[in-house]
């Protein structure tokens, strides 16, 4: 169970990522009427959640 831990954990960084970001396109999209904004949030949360969880995998197998 031990190794799986950081997987699950770089797995749940990533979708909080997306799923804020999405959340925040979205808000974005209703303000200013431009719908590509909740796009551009999700793929904006789905990088900065990658790169995180990356990270948090390339640190646990140190």
């Amino acid at each position: 169970m031990r190794p799986l831990l950081p997987v699950l954990a770089a797995g749940g960084t990533f979708a909080g990522s997306a799923v804020i970001g999405l959340f925040l396109g979205v808000l974005v999209a209703q303000r200013s009427e431009e719908p590509l904004w909740a796009v551009a949030g999700l793929m904006a949360g789905a990088a900065l959640g990658a790169v995180c969880a990356l990270a948090l995998l390339v640190r646990a197998m140190r």
